[in-house]
């Protein structure tokens, strides 16, 4: 008769330890999640990896060569798990941009696009970026029929 609580026990602890196991699985998942460009869009990203918590918002800045090639600056950019990048073209120059994430997954959208929107004075797209450390975000800046593949990467 005793046997029969012992069990119920340990399984009731089975239970929890695996429905915490799976949250905490949820939490890590990689994925980059659209969300409205703020007023402030942070700091420049920073293009090496640096020690200790990073800002929690940065920006990547979109260039164009003379022959409207596009280019990422800075064109590795590390940030920490839940950081929000914005992506923005200069000031002067209003050029629709899409960004097209190689893992169409992380994105939630067809094709692993990010559209970028016209906000002030430039077009831009934010995305929190969550994943485990190390993981790296390969993705295309596509402007001007013209693309280039620059890098997200979660600090280590």
């Amino acid at each position: 008769m005793k046997t029969m609580p012992c069990a119920m026990a340990l399984l009731a602890i089975a239970v929890v330890l695996s429905v915490s196991a799976c949250s905490n699985g949820a939490a890590m998942q990689q994925s980059v999640r659209l969300t409205t460009p703020g007023a402030d869009d942070g700091v420049v990203c920073p293009s090496v990896e640096e020690k200790g918590a990073g800002p929690k918002a940065v920006y990547v800045d979109i260039q164009y060569a003379v022959d409207g090639t596009p280019s990422a600056v800075p064109n590795k950019c590390y940030v920490d798990n839940g950081t929000t990048v914005t992506w923005r073209d200069p000031a002067n120059r209003t050029t629709q941009f899409n960004l097209v994430f190689s893992n169409a997954g992380l994105t939630g959208t067809r094709g692993g696009a990010l559209q970028a929107a016209q906000a002030a004075e430039r077009y831009k797209v934010a995305a929190v970026i969550q994943g485990r450390p190390g993981d790296n975000y390969k993705y295309g800046i596509q402007a001007n029929g013209k693309v280039v593949d620059p890098a997200i990467i979660i600090k280590k």
